[in-house]
């Protein structure tokens, strides 16, 4: 997936350069390190989400389901997932504009 640094909002793509330039790596890599790093840095919390609708999914369907399988389920088929999970509802309403999109 291509990240393209011109697309983000104009602070923050001011902070990526000025990050870049320092790190002497062009934007788009620059992109992808910040976006890496703070997937790391987010994972105990991304996790504890996968797990508690992991048990969900579990405990509706009778199957056992583990984090990791849920996880690799959601990189898959999102929609398939959204069919277990019916009432989880969004943050963002795919019908109003996000500045990330």
């Amino acid at each position: 997936m291509p990240l393209d640094p011109d697309t983000l909002p104009d602070y923050e793509r001011h902070l990526l350069t000025a990050m870049a330039y320092f790190l002497g790596r062009d934007p788009e890599a620059q992109a992808r390190a910040c976006l890496c790093m703070y997937l790391r840095q987010a994972e105990p919390r991304i996790m504890a989400q996968v797990r508690y609708y992991a048990h969900r999914i579990a405990a509706d369907t009778g199957q056992p389901m583990e984090a990791y399988e849920l996880l690799d389920a959601i990189a898959r088929s999102p929609a398939e997932i959204a069919d277990l999970l019916p009432d989880l509802g969004l943050v963002h309403d795919p019908d109003q504009p996000d500045v990330f999109s």
